[in-house]
This record gives structure tokens, sequence and C-alpha cells, in this order.
């Protein structure tokens, strides 16, 4: 036993340092996409608008342009480090296996039969291949719908979308409409800063301005590497804003989802439920608060409606939903109530008011039709 222990406790050691190395390594591409924001930042602000190396037809344009590039600035980064620090939510304790079924799994090995006994009465309506239970052993769990397991994060995460080593975060259910604003807000900055730096990248490569070499380097450079990032980021925001477009994932799109009710039978539309309404699961159902980076995301990340399933299960994912929408409405009642004198008659509806009452005929509409 002395020497298991002596050999074991530098091997602790290596792999201690080995894991240290490793989350060191998975925070270099945000330390890397955070430098080169905050790079292009000095460049537009301090060395085009403030410096004076590049002076501005009219004062006026150049407050409106500081103004500007700060707020989307502010944007960009609070959706990149909402993606980043956001905690996804975990899988709810019913999905969970008891201390009883853990024994049963390890003495008898009956796997499906213990599953389909914790599955009896939860929202589950998608299966493996070969038409079982979906169950993480990792994690100890069944698996919700759309929820995968990351071996990186070492977690499951509802409504796993992928892993992504530029926010060393993992996209899912609790930070997509982040993970989509941060690529949008990337695009905007970059194709503003494009056509408002175009004439100072123009006049860079003149002699008509007596700037300092570093300072033509700066703009000469900042503007193509915007370039290739909008260009890049751009396609990257279309696929996505597509699968919000379709209500799928990426890992639904490279594999469809299995459904229980065919045996296994595979669905590429089984999230399906219309454009507006696929929308409004991702952004929520307001559009102003849809471009801002604060979770209005519809629905808890188990229970969806399904295209194809019976009016129970259509219902069931739709009540979580349509709670958040008549959260939404009461407050926006109640802020109008206090701002502003109610007066009979009234034809003025607030913008939630007026979206979520789509989504209620919506709704209507489907469920007489199913």
């Amino acid at each position: 036993m002395r020497i298991y222990r002596v050999r074991s406790r530098p091997l602790m050691a290596c792999r201690k340092a080995v894991d240290i190395c490793m989350r060191v390594m998975y925070w270099l591409p945000v330390l890397f996409v955070t430098a080169v924001i905050l790079w292009g930042y000095y460049v537009y602000m301090y060395v085009m608008n403030i410096s004076g190396a590049f002076p501005k037809a009219s004062p006026v344009i150049n407050v409106l342009l500081i103004l500007v590039g700060n707020v989307l600035l502010g944007l960009q980064l609070v959706s990149y480090f909402r993606a980043i620090y956001t905690v996804h939510k975990p899988i709810p304790d019913q999905f969970h296996l008891s201390d009883e079924h853990l024994e049963r799994l390890e003495e008898n090995g009956e796997i499906q039969a213990v599953l389909q006994e914790v599955a009896e009465g939860l929202p589950i309506h998608t299966v493996t291949v070969n038409g079982g239970i979906r169950y993480c052993p990792t994690c100890e769990a069944v698996k919700p719908d759309r929820c995968h397991h990351c071996s990186i994060c070492n977690r499951c995460v509802l409504k796993m979308d992928h892993h992504c080593p530029w926010i060393n975060n993992c996209v899912g259910y609790s930070n997509y409409k982040f993970f989509v604003l941060f690529l949008f807000y990337t695009c905007v900055i970059c194709i503003w800063f494009c056509l408002t730096g175009l004439y100072d990248f123009m006049r860079s490569w003149s002699d008509t301005l007596h700037i300092q070499r570093g300072e033509k380097f700066n703009v000469i450079f900042c503007f193509f590497i915007s370039l290739m990032f909008g260009f890049s980021t751009s396609f990257l925001l279309i696929f996505h804003i597509y699968l919000s477009f379709v209500n799928r994932s990426t890992i639904e799109n490279m594999r469809s989802p299995l459904t229980s009710e065919g045996g296994g039978t595979s669905d590429r539309r089984l999230f399906y439920m219309g454009v507006r309404r696929n929308l409004a699961q991702v952004f929520g159902t307001s559009l102003l608060k849809a471009f801002l980076p604060i979770s209005t995301s519809l629905g808890d990340g188990v229970k969806f409606p399904l295209r194809h399933g019976s009016r129970s299960d259509a219902e069931s994912g739709d009540a979580v939903m349509m709670s958040q929408v008549d959260h939404e409405r009461t407050q926006s009642r109640h802020t109008r109530h206090d701002d502003e004198p109610q007066t009979s008659g009234s034809g003025e509806d607030s913008e939630v008011e007026i979206l979520a009452q789509g989504v209620d005929a919506h709704l209507l509409r489907t469920t007489n039709s199913q």
C-alpha cells in the first residue's frame, strides 16, 4: 500500500497540473476575442475620432460617431460576457435517478426497465436510435428533450446547440439568445466601422495627412480585420438565424431527433411551430427586448410544444411559454397604470400586449386545427 501511495501522489499532481493548463488554454480564445475588441475600440475611438489625426467635417459628426460606436460596443460586450458567464439551468430533480434506481441498475442491469419507470409521466418525446429512453450515466439522469451531455463542460445542457471555444461555454437554452446577439452586434460593428472609416482608410494610403506610421498602420490593419471578422461572422449569424426560424439546434440540424411515437422515427421538423412562435421561443414576444441582452426566451428548457404531438403535449409546452407572456403583459399593464391615467375606450396597447395577442391568436388557431 505504501508503494501505491508514493506512486499515486506524483500521478495526481501531474493530473492537476494538466487540468490547470487545460483550463488556462480554454480561456485563450476568450482573451483573444476580448483583446481584438478592445484594440478595435482604441483605434476607432482614439485614433480616428479623438486624437485629431483624422479630422472630421463637423464636430457634430465626430460626436455622433463616438456615441453610436459606444452604444454598439456596449451591446456587443454585454451580449458576449452574458454568453460566457450565464450558468445553464440544471436538469430538474424529477429527471434524476434515485439511489434505489441506481442500485437496481448496478445489480440487475435492467437499464431500460428502470428508465421507463423513471420517465413515466415526464414530458419526454425523443428517444435513442434503438427506441429507448435517453439517459446520461455521468449525470445519472434521464435526458429531457433536446438535452445533451457536453464532454468538455462535463454536464448536461438543456437545449444544447454546441460547445463554443470562443466563449468557453456551451451554447444552449440559457444563453442562446446572448450568443446570437453577440454575432449580430459583431457584424453590425464591423459594417459600421468599414462604412464610417472608409474615408479615413483611404486617406491613410495618401500623404495628405501628416500622421504617424503607427496610427496609419492601426487604421489600415483594423479596417482589414473588420472586413475579415464581419465576413466570417455573417455566415455564422445567417446560419443561426435560419436555425431560429425553423426551431432547430445545430445538433438537430446535423442529426434529426427521433420520436417515441414512431419507435425511433426521425422527424426533422418535430419542434417547428411556425416562424413567429419559433422566434418567440428564443427572443421573446417583445420586439424591443429581442435586441437587448436580457433574458426573454420563452419556456423552461425542458418542455417544448410539438408539431405532430398530441393536443395535451402541445398544450403542456405552450402553458409554460404563455405564462411568461402573461407575466410580461401584467407588468406592462401595471407600468401603464402607474405612469398614465386610465381612459375609457383607449385603443393604445403596449408592444408586449400586441405581440402577446398575436401569439394567443396563433396558439388558438393551432389548437383548433389539431
